[in-house]
């Protein structure tokens, strides 16, 4: 099959996927959502409930701390200069992470969807995209900040850091100390942003 031409074309040829069991159990596909051609590329690990009932990545509380982080002084970065998309494009049952298959399966979507993108960043966000789609070994906060390990999937820079949602859930004192590694990378991630050409 030719690689679809358009960000529409690629959303057409996912929108009734088949390739793995997510579609049994999915009520929708959530393709990727922000402007063709934007800057900034996000790349999370999985569909949540509230994207899967609104039909687009980071619909719920996780979505509004992104929205924040992205204003935060330091950082600054127009959530439309920003688009976000997921390793796989259907929610798991009960929320679960993606499996290997399922990661697999949607691997060459997301190949395109970043060609068609063509960002000039790309903002790895938790441990599964670090391991699965970057090929990261080991935990994510030791592999955190700029990704220097060889990807031929990367023609951009990247920079790895936690999933906001990592940052909601937990234990209180795990909550601050992702926070504040997160405020960190962020501000990082502001100021490669305000350096593109």
């Amino acid at each position: 099959m030719a690689s679809p031409a358009t960000l529409d074309a690629l959303r057409i040829a996912y929108n009734d996927c088949q390739r793995c069991a997510l579609a049994q159990s999915r009520q929708r596909v959530v393709f990727g959502y922000g402007p063709p051609q934007a800057p900034l590329m996000l790349l999370a690990e999985r569909v949540g409930g509230m994207d899967e009932e609104m039909g687009r990545p980071f619909s719920g509380p996780a979505g509004e701390l992104l929205t924040r982080i992205l204003a935060a002084p330091g950082v600054e970065i127009p959530r439309e200069h920003v688009y976000i998309t997921n390793l796989v494009l259907c929610r798991g049952p009960a929320d679960r992470s993606p499996r290997v298959a399922e990661m697999r399966a949607c691997r060459e979507r997301l190949q395109d969807e970043i060609r068609l993108v063509g960002p000039q960043l790309l903002v790895v966000l938790g441990r599964l995209p670090l391991q699965h789609f970057l090929g990261g070994k080991g935990g994510l906060e030791r592999q955190r900040g700029w990704w220097s390990g060889a990807s031929p999937d990367l023609p951009m820079p990247a920079y790895v850091t936690f999933n906001p949602a990592s940052a909601l859930y937990g234990d209180a004192h795990d909550i601050r100390r992702k926070k504040v590694l997160m405020y960190e990378d962020w501000q990082a991630i502001g100021e490669a942003y305000r350096a593109l050409p």
